[in-house]
């Protein structure tokens, strides 16, 4: 028998030993952590953007001359009609001459009226010289003899100048063509009383054509004065010729939309005449961008961003980029990436900051 004593320490002994085994027996492993997730990567390789587009247009004289003109009268003949080719110096049109011819009359009888009287002026101051000399006038009344010899050389002047504007205006009543050209408007017919300046005939030249083309505001931006262009005629994909980039509005047409921008051709074939409808192609190079898959972008916040492996611990960073233009499968970044870094295109949205990860390596399952 044991004591009182002896009972509590065994009973004590036994409780521990009770206790201590199911402890032991209820201890686990810690879980192994899980691998690192495998990720799809691509490298950053800036490039120029290549950019290319198409439009319609027509061929345009670059020079295009409103004709009139120089005097008023009643159109007598026009002798060119729209779609007409002329030659320089080719008669256009003429107006009513006899007002100009009866003006031309006058004007040459003033011009003898004037003579006569500088004749006559010139005998009398020779003569009153010739009496001053010898004592027999007077100072005062040569001076008079002087001075209308003066008025006499001014009139005739005078004569003469109006004599040369009644023969120009005479001129002027015959229309002739400045430079070669096609009619490609009328402005008056026969009969019809025109005045100075008005459009009679106007005239696009054949020595400088344009491709004229209608630039949506979504490309705009992309033109540059000086930029080549490919144009063929829509008809005949197989005429073509190169053109630049001469002129740029600065202007929206208020009733299409779209900006004018005028190509001029290289010299073009006979088959791009005035009016032909023609294609023009652009292809060039713009800003150095990065191309990514359109899956490596993140929208979370106010800004788009991608998820960037950081060397060496291989973990994952968010990055904000500025993005230039989206397309079905790509995007353009402008800003935010640099060379050789390592971008996430792929289940980007189940990427947390700073986990690691691992690089998919090529040909990999």
């Amino acid at each position: 028998m044991l004591s009182g004593r002896g009972a509590k320490v065994l009973a004590a002994v036994l409780l521990a030993g009770g206790f201590g085994l199911p402890l032991a027996g209820c201890s686990e492993e810690k879980p192994a952590p899980l691998p690192p997730r495998v990720v799809h990567t691509v490298v950053v390789d800036p490039k120029p953007l290549k950019l290319e587009g198409q439009g319609s247009g027509t061929v345009e004289a670059r020079y295009i001359n409103n004709i009139g003109f120089l005097v008023s009268g009643r159109l007598l003949s026009r002798n060119v009609d729209i779609g007409n080719s002329v030659k320089e110096g080719d008669i256009l049109a003429t107006i009513d001459p006899v007002d100009y011819e009866s003006k031309l009359t006058s004007a040459q009888s003033g011009v003898n009226n004037a003579q006569a009287a500088l004749d006559q002026a010139s005998g009398e101051e020779s003569r009153f010289k010739q009496l001053l000399a010898n004592g027999f006038t007077s100072q005062a009344r040569y001076d008079q003899a002087l001075k209308d010899l003066q008025a006499a050389r001014a009139g005739l002047m005078g004569a003469q100048a109006d004599l040369k504007l009644a023969k120009d205006q005479l001129a002027y009543t015959t229309l002739n063509a400045p430079t070669d050209g096609v009619v490609t408007q009328v402005g008056a017919n026969v009969g019809q009383v025109v005045q100075a300046g008005e459009m009679v005939v106007q005239l696009s030249s054949f020595d400088a054509r344009d491709g004229v083309f209608s630039i949506s505001v979504l490309n705009i931006a992309l033109a540059r004065v000086g930029m080549n262009v490919k144009v063929w005629l829509q008809a005949k994909p197989d005429v073509q010729t190169t053109g630049q980039v001469r002129e740029i509005a600065p202007n929206a047409d208020p009733i299409t939309g779209t900006y004018t921008v005028k190509v001029t051709l290289d010299n073009p074939p006979p088959e791009m005449f005035i009016g032909a409808v023609v294609v023009g192609e652009v292809n060039f190079q713009g800003d150095i961008v990065v191309t990514l898959p359109a899956t490596a972008i993140l929208q979370t916040g106010d800004s788009p961003a991608v998820w960037i492996v950081s060397e060496p611990d291989s973990t994952v960073k968010k990055v904000p980029v500025t993005i230039g233009q989206y397309d079905a499968k790509t995007v353009t970044v402008k800003g935010g990436l640099e060379t050789g870094e390592r971008v996430v295109v792929a289940g980007v949205n189940s990427l947390a900051e700073g986990q690691k990860v691992a690089i998919e390596q090529a040909g990999a399952k």
